[in-house]
């Protein structure tokens, strides 16, 4: 598809894609079931089997025991909206359309769903939805679900506790009594057990926690003292964040000027109290979600459909949580990126294997398709069926990493713009969109913590040059322009053309200093 393609061409493809029959259909009682579960904002680093000493997770770290467990599982663009797009359609942003959060879906491939039902899968979708772009709050009408049938959803809310959510078709909000991620697991267990006979499912279960505010049901958050908490090193890193606001050369637009002040205040406080709060909230959630997938795994396990079903589990992204002082995500580093995804098949996913292969959301679709023995339209991403069952190893040298646009809670805090890089399974590459500035190297084995910038050391010019170029390879075969004014200018210009003006402001900077590159402005 060219990226100039109007929009009523790329609905007009979108339909005849959808219409051919790329793939055999049957009754699909010979294939597994899948569960698909993920959270929102779950850095891989705070879950047992990814190594953490302070937050139990017993039945999720059970997937890792009982499947395999990727070590480089990479949120190529870290922020809900693209991952979820990349997740549901296999394709890079610039294909599906979703390249900033709230944004349109505009996929011209069948998505995952539509795949499961094209062999005679039930579908089901349960929580938080984050790709429609027509408001956080609105219905999402069937046409808009992506092959979706069951529907218990919402576009996007971060109040956890009686949150709203559709029901089916009806036209008025329902609310998710208590803690919404376990209502939604509640559902997701009713229609476990909700057997139909010589009919697989695929269901999709979308947790809201532990993204920020960080809050958890109080028997949650009592297990965590704040004061007590084990911080990552690299909270330490005050001088990461000072030197993004001295080479920052744009000026926030004043609606987000509060935001600013308040983050700041929170991020330049040595004594980190607000920090520990994060953590504390967040860890509890995580134990919360935790016994959410216990509970998951015993109805499998009551409804006989444990071993035939494949159980994947990762996050869209994960959260700094304040390391190198920065807040959310959006960033090329570790805590930002760094993805968990597990996959549990007996007999055909090796017990207790690890890979390092470079895993990107594009992937995910393909790879859990391909477990199932699901037909998978062309997409962009590739399967890694063959790897997760032990039959090859990875070849892949480097993943594209990306940050479009300006708006994000690291730009308003510290004024880290757009950018693009490579990670690679031993280093993370970045340079800045708006000057093609190299901006971070490091070697991630040799300092986990990414502490050590090595992207001006003159040793390592020629790694930089390479991944520099990789880079660019990588950005062409996405179709990405990395061009931010042009993408900014492209996303304010459909929403205006849907009746949106109001969410068509403040995406580009209020001003932008002479010499810093920018095009258009």
């Amino acid at each position: 598809m060219s990226r100039g393609m109007r929009r009523r061409d790329f609905v007009g493809l979108c339909g005849a894609a959808a219409a051919v029959p790329w793939a055999g259909r049957g009754a699909g009682a010979d294939r597994p079931n899948i569960l698909f579960v993920f959270a929102d904002q779950l850095r891989s680093m705070d879950l047992g089997c990814y190594g953490s000493r302070q937050v139990r997770t017993p039945h999720i770290d059970r997937l890792a025991r009982e499947g395999m467990l990727f070590t480089n599982a990479i949120s190529t663009a870290p922020v809900c909206s693209p991952f979820r797009a990349m997740l549901l359609t296999g394709n890079h942003p610039m294909k599906n359309g979703m390249v900033y959060n709230d944004h349109f879906l505009r996929n011209p491939t069948p998505c995952f769903a539509e795949a499961c039902k094209a062999v005679g899968y039930r579908t089901g979708y349960i929580g938080k939805w984050h790709v429609d772009g027509a408001g956080r709050s609105a219905r999402i009408p069937p046409e808009r679900r992506l092959g979706f049938d069951f529907w218990r959803t919402l576009e996007c809310t971060h109040a956890y506790f009686k949150s709203p959510y559709y029901h089916q078709d009806e036209a008025t909000p329902r609310t998710w009594e208590g803690y919404d991620a376990a209502a939604q697991t509640g559902a997701a267990c009713g229609f476990i057990r909700d057997r139909q006979a010589g009919r697989p499912f695929c269901l999709f279960l979308s947790w809201g926690p532990p993204h920020d505010p960080y809050v958890a049901p109080p028997e949650y958050m009592r297990r965590f003292d704040p004061a007590g908490i084990e911080m990552r090193p690299n909270v330490d890193d005050f001088a990461a964040a000072e030197r993004m606001r001295a080479e920052c050369d744009t000026e926030l637009p004043a609606g987000f000027a509060v935001n600013r002040r308040r983050l700041v205040a929170s991020l330049s406080d040595r004594s980190n109290a607000a920090v520990r709060e994060w953590y504390r909230g967040y860890f509890a959630a995580i134990e919360a979600l935790d016994d959410c997938m216990g509970r998951l795994l015993a109805a499998l396990k009551e409804a006989g459909e444990l071993d035939r079903t494949v159980v994947v589990f990762t996050s869209d992204h994960g959260d700094s949580l304040g390391s190198h002082r920065q807040y959310g995500k959006q960033m090329p580093y570790e805590e930002s990126i760094s993805v968990p995804f597990l996959v549990r098949h007996p007999p055909a996913v090796p017990a207790g294997a690890r890979t390092d292969a470079l895993l990107a959301p594009l992937d995910m679709m393909p790879t859990v398709l391909g477990l199932a023995g699901v037909p998978c339209p062309a997409v962009d991403g590739r399967s890694l069926a063959d790897v997760v069952r032990g039959r090859r190893a990875d070849d892949r040298d480097a993943v594209l990493i990306q940050n479009t646009t300006w708006i994000g809670t690291n730009w308003i805090a510290n004024g880290a713009g757009p950018w693009r890089g490579v990670r690679t399974k031993t280093h993370t590459y970045a340079r800045r969109s708006d000057t093609r500035k190299p901006w971070m190297l490091f070697d991630n084995r040799a300092d986990p913590y990414q502490m050590t910038n090595l992207v001006d050391r003159p040793g390592h010019a020629a790694q930089v040059a390479a991944l520099d170029a990789r880079t660019t390879e990588l950005c062409a075969e996405a179709g990405d322009p990395e061009d931010p004014v042009r993408i900014a200018k492209l996303i304010q210009d459909e929403r205006r053309s849907r009746g949106l003006d109001e969410r068509a402001a403040d995406l580009l900077p209020a001003r932008v200093e002479p010499g810093s590159g920018f095009r258009d402005l």
